[in-house]
């Protein structure tokens, strides 16, 4: 799905041929957010997973 929207993106702005400054801007902006948001969701999924093994080591 993401693969498909940034494939549509790219069509969008090639097919306008509007390649500005200012558009490889705003897509360098979306890719960072897009990267960011993926970090803390992997992060947020390690310390679920990590204290899921502590609860059990040490309760059960």
């Amino acid at each position: 799905m993401l693969a498909k929207s940034l494939h549509e993106i790219v069509k969008t702005v090639m097919e306008k041929k509007s390649l500005q400054p200012e558009t490889i801007v705003e897509i360098g902006e979306w890719l960072h957010s897009l990267e960011f948001l993926t970090m803390k969701v992997i992060m947020f999924s390690l310390s679920v997973y990590h204290l899921y093994e502590y609860t059990f080591k040490h309760m059960l």
